[in-house]
């Protein structure tokens, strides 16, 4: 998507509350709705030159009217029904990030370094990541926060700098809960990601190690590589 020549990528990772009743309804719901607020409001305000912090607040806006039209259709219907959300931006040389759950956010980045040998000194590159989220949750099994049929409790939110050659993960628990973080930076390198097919190739290949290793959760990933 672009707009009067920059490109604008949305990016968003829902994954409905296990143990609760319809958490495919919850996550389906507000990523629908999620993303239909990008194409109506967010991109016309971009357009018009709208700062990110007014965007921000938008975004939040529309989050909490869907958790309040949640509360309403889980009253009327006596169940208690959530989703957890990581929802990014990323328009010129910003992103923008809103997050309640345990679904989570990554930034992967090349640091160049000097190694010192017996006969020489090279430059070698070693991949950094850096969790953009929190996790909202007590321990592994209760959240503390997210988007449902509960109190309205508001999602975190900051706005970030797009930096060129780096690596944005926005996943669910469970593509990340049985792989290390040193192998997931591993995968993700920025520098291994050439082609819109090599990044379906490494996230099938997280997906199915995570598989291997006996994970029953919903495996959900975006990767999203800047310039």
């Amino acid at each position: 998507m672009y707009i009067k020549g920059e490109r604008a990528v949305f990016a968003l990772i829902c994954d409905g509350i296990g143990g609760l009743c319809r958490g495919e309804q919850a996550s389906g719901f507000v990523s629908e709705r999620m993303t239909e607020w990008f194409y109506a409001e967010a991109l016309p305000m971009m357009a018009r030159y709208k700062k990110m912090k007014k965007i921000k607040r938008a975004g939040i806006r529309s989050l909490y009217a869907c958790n309040e039209e949640m509360r309403k259709f889980a009253s009327q219907e006596q169940i208690q029904f959530g989703t957890t959300i990581t929802m990014m931006i990323f328009y010129k040389k910003h992103y923008l990030l809103w997050h309640s759950g345990d679904t989570r956010a990554y930034r992967i980045s090349l640091k160049r370094k000097m190694i010192k040998t017996s006969k020489d000194e090279r430059m070698n590159s070693q991949g950094v990541l850096k969790r953009l989220t929190r996790d909202h949750s007590a321990d592994e099994h209760i959240l503390t926060k997210c988007i449902g049929s509960f109190v309205w409790k508001e999602p975190d939110s900051h706005i970030g700098r797009i930096k060129k050659k780096n690596t944005f993960l926005l996943c669910s628990d469970g593509f990340r809960h049985v792989i290390s973080e040193e192998k997931l930076t591993e995968t993700l390198l920025p520098s291994h990601l050439t082609s819109k097919e090599q990044i379906g190739r490494r996230i099938k290949e997280i997906a199915d190690y995570s598989k291997r290793r006996g994970e029953k959760d919903n495996i959900s990933a975006i990767v999203i590589k800047t310039g």
